[in-house]
């Protein structure tokens, strides 16, 4: 569910099926509409649009790739985030099925985080591409976010 209750996400990794639905301002769920991916995504974390007032857009990791997915909700707009190195393994990762998390700088945050096997990657939500690396973090699947973004 997106931070203001407008959308719910939810992700089918059966059939490589992420969908989108919006909520009404009366609470009834409407039509979705689908994004068909082979990422297998391991995580959602949302952000506030930069370029549209009142609206939100999603990244997803993938367990299994190297590439983020972004989503704008508003309009279905798809962009890949490419290369950023292998996810810890599953069977390294067992507290959770969740091997690379997506981590927000907080509601008014430009700055999204994820883990790799061996690094931080720093992923700019307002330019919708990777930031920064930070190496040598090993198996770094615990991600929080502390002071101001």
């Amino acid at each position: 569910m997106s931070p203001d209750g407008h959308y719910l996400v939810t992700v089918d990794d059966d059939n490589g099926l992420m969908r989108i639905q919006i909520i009404s301002e009366r609470g009834k769920i409407l039509d979705p509409f689908d994004i068909h991916t082979n990422l297998h995504l391991s995580d959602l974390a949302f952000q506030r649009s930069f370029t549209e007032i009142h609206q939100y857009n999603v990244f997803g990791s993938s367990g299994r790739q190297t590439d983020v997915l972004f989503v704008e909700l508003s309009t279905g707009k798809v962009k890949m985030i490419k290369s950023l190195k292998e996810a810890i393994k599953s069977f390294d990762w067992q507290w959770s099925s969740k091997n690379r998390v997506m981590v927000s700088s907080g509601l008014f945050g430009q700055y999204i985080m994820t883990p790799s096997r061996e690094s931080l990657f720093i992923l700019d939500g307002r330019l919708n591409k990777l930031n920064c690396e930070i190496t040598d973090v090993l198996k770094g699947n615990v991600v929080v976010w502390v002071g101001d973004s």
